[in-house]
């Protein structure tokens, strides 16, 4: 008999299609994402494109407008400092056309992303390794807000719904391996607490704030409310920047980054600017040179240690980290993260293997159930021979075989499983065997559809 080479690889999926539906993999593999994080050079497209400050009503007549526009189901997240659009069975260009057609806007800098990268990304980001203080809680409660509010609303069906339960249970594993099972103390409580410490009894002491955005705002609304009275505002737009907020302006003093030199003598310096790269370093000192304390609330870091005089106390995004999780040891971020990833890796790994467990569960049924059909006929040709007794387990063994094989294989390959069996069995039934097998193979591997070959 000629070599054959057979690939069942086809027959994997159609159960699924079968039903009228698309296998698990496929789903998934038609996912696609578009994300923008909050940064210096995207904080002007995330304005437009997020959903914070809308109502319910709102926010769902946006989200479905995209739907409609692409003709499946979106889910939105929008937080404070992340914008990011799923797309059921929709390209990524698609999507984000859609969405930006919606917020009438020409390009925005949108990541992309599509099938398991959706799936990888949305387990980092809610297990807080893309976190400004990583492995915080906040962003787990949001998402998981946020796929109730779509469903609630009718935006997303059960079925894709069931998608986001297997990002949440493998956060929750990422979260347990890396220990991040405690909630980790607020961005605002640990600061309030900083300046507390860092400030005299006199309430009349300096303190100057880089930037002006929301957090630099409510660092200043706090300062206030606290009484401290000699704050000055750092920031590009001075008279911008006074204008946003009229009320909390009148207590406070601003200059232009041009206009801050070291004739300010702050006691304390609380820095709150988004940079993709540090705005003080070596390079560009810190203006300021008396002895003092710096707060760095920013990530990535917007003061480096180089651009630091010798006599002033940086504090950095790395110890907030610590502090946010009562630390006492240095936190190695980039290590964590690279655990992590590692992390996210092996889970994939083991989500992939029960998705395609799940594709082939129909056609594993169909060839078990083939083989064991065919070793009656090598029951019955050794009835009187302890032999026979071995013949059912025998079949679900080469049944096992094959469908563990990735992709095709040859009928040599087969033909060695066979007659390296451990079991005792004569020779010649063995060859009975491989040619049994052989001919119910070659059956298989020349039809279309699984349902043809059982009829």
């Amino acid at each position: 008999m000629d070599s054959v080479t057979y690939d069942f690889t086809r027959f994997l999926r159609e159960s699924e299609e079968s039903k009228g539906r698309n296998s698990k993999l496929d789903e998934i593999a038609k996912l696609s994402m578009i994300a923008i994080k909050l940064s210096t050079s995207t904080i002007s497209s995330i304005r437009k494109i997020t959903t914070e400050g809308m109502s319910s009503e709102d926010r769902a007549s946006f989200v479905r407008k995209i739907s409609d526009s692409v003709g499946s189901d979106v889910f939105e997240l929008s937080t404070c400092n992340r914008v990011l659009y799923v797309g059921f069975g929709v390209t990524p260009d698609d999507l984000q056309d859609a969405v930006l057609s919606v917020c009438e806007l020409n390009s925005a800098p949108f990541q992309k992303y599509r099938g398991m990268e959706v799936w990888r990304h949305l387990v980092k980001v809610c297990s807080g390794l893309d976190s400004f203080i990583i492995g915080e809680l906040q962003v787990m409660g949001q998402f998981r807000g946020a796929v109730s509010w779509h469903r609630k609303n009718g935006l997303l069906s059960d079925i894709n719904a069931s998608f986001f339960d297997h990002v949440v249970a493998a956060n929750r594993a990422v979260r347990k391996e890396l220990g991040f099972t405690k909630t980790t103390e607020s961005m605002f409580n640990l600061a309030a607490t900083a300046i507390e410490e860092s400030m005299d009894s006199d309430q009349k002491s300096s303190i100057t704030v880089i930037g002006y955005g929301d957090m630099g705002i409510k660092a200043v609304e706090a300062l206030v409310d606290s009484g401290h009275e000699n704050i000055l505002v750092v920031t590009r737009d001075a008279k911008k920047a006074s204008d946003r907020t009229p009320d909390v302006s009148k207590s406070v003093r601003f200059a232009r980054f041009d206009e801050w030199d070291e004739s300010d003598k702050p006691q304390l310096i609380i820095s709150t600017i988004r940079n993709t790269e540090a705005m003080f370093s070596g390079k560009n000192p810190l203006p300021v040179t008396n002895q003092t304390r710096i707060l760095d609330f920013s990530w990535p870091p917007s003061i480096d240690v180089s651009g630091v005089n010798e006599n002033q106390i940086l504090l950095d995004m790395k110890h907030w980290i610590r502090a946010a999780h009562k630390m006492e040891i240095d936190w190695n971020y980039e290590e964590t993260i690279q655990t992590g990833e590692g992390i996210i890796s092996g889970i994939e790994e083991r989500f992939r293997r029960v998705l395609e467990e799940k594709n082939q569960a129909a056609f594993r049924s169909f060839i078990y159930a083939r083989m064991e059909s065919i070793s009656t006929g090598w029951e019955s040709s050794g009835s009187k021979d302890p032999e026979s007794t071995q013949m059912t387990a025998f079949s679900r063994e080469i049944a096992t075989w094959i469908c563990n094989q990735k992709g095709s294989f040859h009928q040599e390959e087969l033909q060695t499983k066979v007659l390296g069996t451990e079991r005792n069995i004569k020779p010649s039934t063995l060859e009975t065997i491989i040619t049994d097998v052989t001919r119910e193979l070659i059956r298989i591997n020349s039809s279309d559809r699984l349902p043809g070959v059982v009829a």
